[in-house]
């Protein structure tokens, strides 16, 4: 069983957590009357201050699912355990183990949805997920590429068995999802990409280190991962 490390989690974003737990975090996760839940989904209906620990998590993630990172807010995202309760009840309420993603019901071609919807109680690689050092905020593109028609992969320097926990990563949540890759094509990379062909050629290198900047900085940008996998290819950042 992975262990939790408290320094930080990475999907296809890095979420930075605190080294403690929030003060009132244990509040946010006791019933009405007053015992201290270890299964949030159980005592749902009784758990009256949970909207606050969602809005603390949501703000954590700078309101971006922690697996696919398109935008999200309370009222289209749920609460998800890292390690699923199925495999440790102890980490349910957990700070360390919970974060936020996306609600779905739209079918893929294939039937499958995305995120956790997918996913369900599947365990998924504790080298992606716990505390990898080259895995931070400065360093944003450890494990997964990107191509140009909204698709994510593994990326092909990894070692043998990190690559192959990194395409079960991407397998287990459906990350490739149709939906997925067309948002991530039209709605974030065509127009970047329009941008692109309209410079004269001496532009164009500076034109792709800018807007890796620019997205960088900007926490809150939808898919931003993907693109700054898609674009750190182009100006070697690998």
């Amino acid at each position: 069983m992975a262990k939790i490390n408290e320094s930080g989690i990475t999907t296809m974003q890095y979420i930075e957590k605190h080294t403690t737990p929030p003060k009132d975090w244990d509040k946010w996760f006791t019933t009405a009357n007053g015992v201290k839940s270890f299964d949030y989904k159980k005592d749902y209906q009784s758990l009256t201050n949970l909207k606050l620990a969602k809005i603390f998590l949501l703000d954590e993630q700078h309101g971006l699912c922690a697996y696919c990172q398109q935008i999200i807010s309370l009222e289209n995202s749920s609460i998800e355990h890292v390690t699923p309760k199925e495999h440790n009840v102890n980490l349910s309420t957990n700070y360390f183990n919970l974060v936020v993603v996306c609600k779905t019901q739209i079918k893929d071609n294939d039937g499958k949805v995305h995120c956790d919807k997918q996913r369900l109680s599947s365990l998924m690689s504790p080298i992606i997920f716990y505390g990898n050092a080259e895995a931070n905020d400065s360093k944003t593109n450890t494990y997964f590429g990107a191509y140009a028609d909204g698709s994510v992969f593994a990326k092909s320097n990894l070692d043998e068995q990190t690559k192959k926990q990194a395409e079960a990563f991407i397998e287990v949540l459906n990350l490739n999802h149709t939906q997925l890759k067309e948002t991530r094509a039209k709605e974030v990379l065509d127009g970047i990409n329009a941008i692109f062909m309209s410079l004269p050629q001496n532009q164009k290198k500076a034109f792709w280190k800018n807007q890796y900047e620019r997205i960088l900085q900007n926490k809150s940008y939808p898919f931003r991962q993907f693109l700054l996998s898609y674009i750190g290819s182009k100006i070697g950042i690998n």
